[in-house]
C-alpha cells in the first residue's frame, strides 16, 4: 500500500515525534487524543473526534503507554470504524500484535512499529528517528507497510522479529537505555561521595561516550578494567568501599564482566580468584 494519511492516536512524546516527522515528510497526519489539546507546529490540535479521522486514514498508528494498548484496541473495535482496507500499528516495544485482540474481526493488518530509539522531550524529536533502528512484526500486509513507514522516516535498519521474543528484546532496550541512566548516576553518587561534588554528573560522561564509541568498534573485545586485567586485588577493595544496592549491583555485573573476559582469554587462575570474590 502506499501511504498517503495517517492517523497517530496518543500526544506523548512517541507520538509527537512521529507526528511530526510525517508532516516533514510531506504526508498528511493527525494527531488523536483524549483532549482538544494544542500542539508544537506544524501539528494541528489534536482532534477528540476520532472517527471521521481514522475512516480516512491508511494508516492508524497507537503511539500510547504499552498498558494502553490495549484499551484503545478495544475502543477502536467498538467504534466500527476500523476495516480490511487499515493498516494498525502500535509501537510498543513490549507487545507484539496480539495486543490487539479487539481488532482481529476487523480485517484490518494489524502489527507493531517500535523505533528503537529514546525521547526526552515532550514536544516530541522528530530528527531523533532518522538513522534509528526499527523494529517490526505482525501481518504480512502489516509488515509491508511498517518498512514502508520506516523508509518515509529515514530509519534503518528495518529488523524483523518474531513476537514472542519481543518481552527479551524490550528487556535488551532497557539495559541499553534506561539502566545506562542509572548505572551513570550510581557512578556520580560515588564521585559524591568521594569529594568530587562540584563535577560529579559531568565526571564520567566522557568515559562513557569513548566506552560506547569502542564497543560499537570492537565489541566486548574492547571490555577494559580490573576484571578483564585479572586485578583481583582491586575487584576487592572495590567491594570493601561499596554496599547495600551498589554493591549487589556490582557483583552482578561484575560476574558477567567476568564471563566475558574468561571468553576473552583471562587467564583461568585468575578469573578463579575472581570468581571467588563474586560468588
Amino acid at each position: 500500500m502506499s501511504i498517503e494519511r495517517i492517523a497517530v492516536i496518543g500526544a506523548g512524546r512517541v507520538g509527537l515525534s512521529l507526528a511530526r516527522a510525517v508532516v516533514r515528510s510531506g504526508r498528511a497526519v493527525a494527531v488523536l487524543g483524549r483532549h482538544a489539546e494544542a500542539l508544537p507546529e506544524p501539528l494541528e490540535p489534536a482532534t477528540v473526534v476520532w472517527d471521521p479521522v481514522i475512516a480516512a486514514a491508511d494508516l492508524v498508528i497507537v503511539a500510547v503507554p504499552d498498558d494502553a494498548v490495549a484499551q484503545v484496541s478495544l475502543t477502536l473495535a467498538r467504534s466500527g470504524v476500523v476495516g480490511g482496507r487499515h493498516v494498525v500499528l502500535h509501537t510498543s516495544g513490549l507487545y507484539d500484535r496480539s495486543v490487539f485482540a479487539a481488532l482481529e474481526s476487523s480485517g484490518a493488518a494489524l502489527g507493531s512499529w517500535h523505533p528503537l530509539q529514546t525521547f526526552s522531550l515532550l514536544a516530541g524529536e522528530p530528527g531523533a528517528l532518522a538513522g534509528s533502528p526499527a523494529v517490526i512484526e505482525g501481518d504480512p500486509r502489516a509488515l509491508v507497510t511498517g518498512r514502508e513507514l520506516a523508509d518515509l522516516l529515514h530509519l534503518r535498519p528495518v529488523i524483523e522479529i518474531a513476537g514472542d521474543r519481543k518481552a527479551s528484546y524490550h528487556a535488551g532496550a532497557v539495559f541499553a537505555s534506561n539502566y545506562l541512566v542509572v548505572l551513570a548516576d550510581i557512578a556520580a553518587r560515588l564521585a559524591r561521595d568521594a569529594g568530587a561534588d562540584g563535577v560529579s554528573a559531568e565526571l564520567f560522561l566522557p568515559l562513557m561516550r569513548r566506552t560506547l564509541a569502542n564497543y560499537g568498534t570492537g565489541g566486548v573485545a574492547t571490555l577494559t578494567g580490573p576484571i578483564s586485567r585479572g586485578d583481583a586485588d582491586t575487584v576487592a577493595r572495590h567491594l570493601e568501599a561499596l554496599e547495600g544496592s551498589e554493591r549487589a549491583l556490582y557483583i552482578a555485573l561484575g560476574r558477567e564482566a567476568l564471563r566475558l573476559a574468561a571468553a576473552s582469554g583471562l587467564d583461568p587462575h585468575a578469573a578463579k580468584t575472581i570468581e571467588q570474590l563474586l560468588y
